[in-house]
């Protein structure tokens, strides 16, 4: 498991995974919020059998989200990150593996500015179009007033488009948490899976916006997904709130954790601890690779023989 290859968007040719943003998150500048503790309890269903429970613990500047993945016939698994406002720094916890990886939340990752570029959209039309209204519905959770936010994305393509037509629906209630992951941005992001072909042009995307309620932190939503006349539905269910004291240990680095394995492109290798064999083994599959990189694209270079 590889952790926190952070950015906004990626892509490769081939099958790509493109987001269409709003506005960019990544200019924001960081914030240090004051929360008062608060601890929300969620827990989100994938499928018939999956689930993730999710804790979202709040103290000051700082906020922690431990996720718990459950499903029948696997081990349960769990991951804890630690945001530090005040430290400028996200740090990612192995809880089987007893290990920590740290990164700045000014510095997003090397592969995200090095990207490569998306080739030039001149085929068919796709029209995105977002809907979010506020009902006017409300609830009270201790301190904090819950809003139900309804939201729509169509996608809509033109004939001889890649992009096949999709809707999602959402239907949820939402409570403000100013200052969350360090940001004072408030815009919403959407991600759509875009295939490119070697042989048609990439779609080009109009996006169209009606309504825009402001959402905010999930406690409860249902989202309902239709593409090719198939329909997931995903739910998120509120477990528990709490409003009682946090201990402030719940934010820190846990004194028995090793370091991660640093990768060389950035990020951390979160299932093996930051020793010289695992370094060596590392630079050793790094320089392996290079050299199989290297030699397919001299044989790629190398003209084929005429048969005599």
């Amino acid at each position: 498991m590889t952790a926190f290859r952070r950015g906004w968007g990626w892509w490769t040719i081939g099958a790509a995974m493109a987001f269409v943003k709003l506005s960019v998150i990544a200019q924001s500048q960081p914030v240090v919020p004051s929360f008062a503790d608060l601890t929300i309890r969620t827990q989100r269903a994938f499928g018939p059998t999956a689930r993730i429970t999710e804790i979202l613990s709040l103290k000051g500047a700082r906020e922690r989200r431990e996720e718990i993945f459950e499903q029948p016939g696997r081990k349960e698994s769990r991951y804890i990150i630690i945001t530090q406002c005040d430290r400028e720094r996200t740090v990612h916890l192995n809880v089987a593996a007893r290990l920590f990886g740290i990164s700045s939340i000014r510095a997003p990752s090397q592969w995200f500015w090095n990207r490569p570029a998306l080739p030039e959209a001149t085929g068919a039309d796709v029209t995105i179009t977002f809907d979010t209204v506020d009902t006017g519905e409300r609830r009270t959770l201790g301190r904090q007033i819950a809003r139900r936010v309804r939201s729509t994305i169509t996608v809509e393509p033109s004939p001889g488009a890649n992009t096949p037509q999709s809707s999602t629906e959402r239907d949820g209630w939402y409570i403000d948490l100013p200052g969350l992951n360090c940001s004072d941005d408030h815009s919403e992001s959407f991600a759509q899976l875009e295939v490119l072909s070697s042989d048609r042009p990439r779609d080009r995307r109009h996006i169209q916006i009606k309504r825009t309620a402001k959402r905010g932190y999930a406690i409860e939503e249902t989202t309902r997904s239709s593409e090719s006349g198939v329909t997931h539905v995903d739910e998120i269910t509120l477990i528990a709130f709490s409003e009682d004291s946090l201990d402030s240990s719940l934010f820190e680095i846990p004194g028995d954790y090793r370091p991660a394995l640093p990768l060389i492109g950035g990020g951390f290798d979160m299932d093996r601890p930051d020793t010289i064999p695992n370094r060596l083994y590392l630079y050793s599959e790094q320089l392996a690779a290079l050299v199989r990189s290297w030699t397919g694209r001299a044989r790629a270079g190398t003209p084929a023989k005429r048969a005599s």
